[in-house]
């Protein structure tokens, strides 16, 4: 049996970079970029979202930390971009839904029956010319045993209004 040294060698030493890649390629996370194209060659318009995929459990909470993006790509002068962004999930008796951000919280209300919860539209604006407006917190849900698993659904309208145009454009990801 004739053994091809250099192959054999290349293989073992790929091994471990294989593995290594592999792991680092999991993110454990939940991400969407929509793109809008602006009318009259103005550039493109990005809402991102961002989610970890799975819960952190802290006492009797789930947590998952989220980011939301807004995104102007072009040549003209921003008047104003915001990033506004909500969570809904399934809950049930008195559970509370929160995306750590002030009076955004929602509650199921009671009853032992599954509701789709939604927090509070919140946002963020930036008027200032900045050609992006962001945000990042967590969601915290609780108790955990009041939460529907795999019901989580994060949102992110992306808003833009440029100086030379009378028009809003606006778009939305969600995962």
């Amino acid at each position: 049996m004739t053994i091809n040294f250099k192959k054999t060698c290349a293989t073992l030493l790929s091994v471990p970079l294989l593995s290594i890649s592999l792991f680092s390629g999991i993110s454990f996370a939940s991400s969407q970029a929509k793109e809008l194209t602006i009318p009259s060659s103005q550039g493109t318009l990005t809402s991102n979202v961002w989610r970890a995929t799975l819960a952190t459990s802290s006492g009797n909470t789930l947590q998952w930390d989220w980011q939301v993006s807004a995104v102007y790509s072009g040549t003209k002068t921003v008047s104003s971009i915001r990033t506004s962004w909500q969570s809904t999930a399934s809950l049930r008796n008195s559970a509370n839904i929160s995306m750590g951000v002030s009076a955004d919280g929602a509650s199921a209300g009671g009853g032992s029956t599954w509701v789709n919860t939604t927090t509070v539209l919140k946002y963020w604006e930036n008027s200032n010319g900045s050609k992006s407006s962001d945000w990042r917190s967590n969601i915290v849900i609780g108790p955990s045993g009041d939460y529907r698993s795999g019901t989580i659904v994060t949102t992110n309208t992306a808003k833009v209004k440029l100086s030379s145009d009378p028009k809003y454009y606006e778009i939305s990801a969600g995962v």
